[in-house]
């Protein structure tokens, strides 16, 4: 025993291996899976026959050079105190990176001529991302800023990337909207697409694939074998599956026994899968539990809402991208004012930067509440403010409004929600689709629906003025 109260490890009578599995188990109840799975079940022990052994320490080894950090400052006191309970006695813990000589990956394209190579794929990755998976170019890694509130979902789509259909898989992306799911579920395929560019990578949102289904499952006619064969054969015969909004499935059976076979084909194929949703897996209300099993089979991640720093460091970043000077006071009123959606934070931003620039004005404080209209204690007006004050006029819920109902109540209260949506907030109508978990077009065609009824409508008018006065 030294000094400090431990034991050498040399000094002990139990297995290494079994000290750490026993204390992996109580690590277990401690311990929440996102952080588990990942970085601790994965670990090893360095053992009596290996180079990095010490005699005097119980040495644990990780290929993960994030996981070693991560877990050295979170919760090595969690896992020193697991591994004294199994050993019975105090044993001096070490957690250290060991690169692995061996990964197991799809092999990546050799690069003759970097700059060549790059004009090449970039000039590749957008044929495939605009006529098959559906990135948009924005949505990388490199503009994705990471704080505590996404490191680890941030770190794990990151390995997912680098090496597909390998761990993690499924990947499960959770979180409320706005805060970056869509963000790093592309940046995952945009990566797989510039490091693997033979595989074969998809996108889209679960209502895409539900009215593709629709469609398909409708035609009865001589062709409908091929059109349903047409499908499946789009969302199966990938490399990489990127299902968005997942919570849209929950109750659709016929979606869900489709979701169901195409994650069978895909996972039995060796194939990646990455699923998001802005409600937990355990919220689902009517959901089969084989599928269910299927969504947790992986590992689960949650984003959670950005702290101030974080949202400050969005700002800078996408200040740097537009080259756009802002000071720091105008970036912390920001940061401040719009702190639980990233979303509206950087339509804040877009908004104000644009109208300084259009206008030649400096930035300020002052000037940005102006323009935002936060001038003398007004209220800050976000989508779903205006969602609410709709649903309370047409007597619907907000649910209602962003589903699928097709009721003349929740039609009106969803159209007037989307045009003044966009007349008060001034939101692209990708934004504002992804709000409303719809497509873009449809957003569009809502909009201009009700804008060119208006013209002729009076009663229509009359109630679009008066939710206007109920928001404002």
């Amino acid at each position: 025993m030294n000094g400090n109260g431990f034991i050498k490890v040399s000094d002990l009578t139990l297995n290494y291996d079994t000290i750490w599995q026993d204390a992996k188990e109580i690590l277990k109840d401690k311990i929440p899976d996102s952080s588990f799975l990942p970085w601790i079940s994965p670990i090893e022990v360095v053992k009596e026959n290996e180079e990095h052994f010490k005699k005097d320490y119980f040495i644990l080894k990780s290929d993960q050079s994030f996981g070693v950090s991560y877990l050295n400052q979170k919760h090595f006191n969690e896992i020193q105190n697991a591994i004294n309970t199994a050993a019975g006695t105090n044993i001096p813990v070490n957690i250290i990176f060991v690169p692995s000589n061996v990964k197991k990956a799809p092999k990546k394209k050799e690069k003759p001529s970097e700059h060549i190579v790059l004009m090449k794929e970039q000039i590749d990755n957008l044929k495939q991302m605009h006529s098959f998976c559906a990135l948009n170019l924005k949505y990388t890694f490199e503009n994705f800023v990471v704080g505590e509130n996404s490191l680890v979902a941030y770190n794990a789509a990151k390995q997912v990337s680098e090496a597909p259909g390998q761990k993690f898989n499924p990947l499960f992306i959770s979180g409320s909207v706005g805060i970056g799911k869509t963000h790093l579920m592309q940046a995952i395929g945009h990566n797989i697409l510039k490091n693997f560019p033979d595989l074969k990578v998809k996108y889209a949102k679960a209502e895409e694939f539900t009215n593709q289904l629709t469609e398909s499952l409708l035609d009865k006619g001589q062709d409908a074998f091929q059109k349903m064969k047409k499908f499946r054969d789009k969302y199966r015969n990938v490399d990489v599956l990127l299902l968005d909004d997942i919570q849209f499935a929950d109750g659709k059976k016929r979606t869900q026994e489709e979701i169901f076979h195409t994650f069978d084909a895909l996972f039995h194929a060796g194939k990646q899968i990455v699923f998001a949703s802005d409600r937990p897996i355990s919220s689902f209300k009517d959901i089969p539990d084989r599928l269910k099993s299927r969504y947790e089979w992986g590992l689960t991640v949650d984003l959670l809402v950005p702290d101030f720093e974080t949202r400050v460091e969005i700002i800078k970043k996408h200040a740097v991208r537009s080259n756009f000077e802002i000071s720091d006071d105008v970036a912390e009123f920001l940061a401040k004012t719009y702190d639980n959606n990233i979303r509206e934070l950087e339509g804040a931003y877009n908004k104000v930067s644009a109208y300084a620039s259009i206008k030649e004005l400096e930035l300020t404080v002052e000037s940005a509440k102006e323009i935002l209209g936060l001038k003398d204690g007004a209220k800050k007006i976000t989508p779903e403010i205006i969602i609410e004050k709709c649903a309370e006029y047409f007597n619907v819920s907000k649910k209602d409004i962003l589903s699928t109902a097709r009721a003349k109540e929740v039609k009106n209260a969803r159209q007037a929600a989307i045009y003044l949506t966009r007349e008060i907030l001034d939101l692209s109508f990708p934004t504002i689709g992804e709000v409303f978990n719809k497509n873009h077009t449809t957003i569009l065609y809502s909009y201009e629906k009700l804008k060119k009824e208006l013209l002729t409508d009076k009663t229509l008018k009359s109630t679009i003025e008066t939710l206007e006065g109920m928001i404002r």
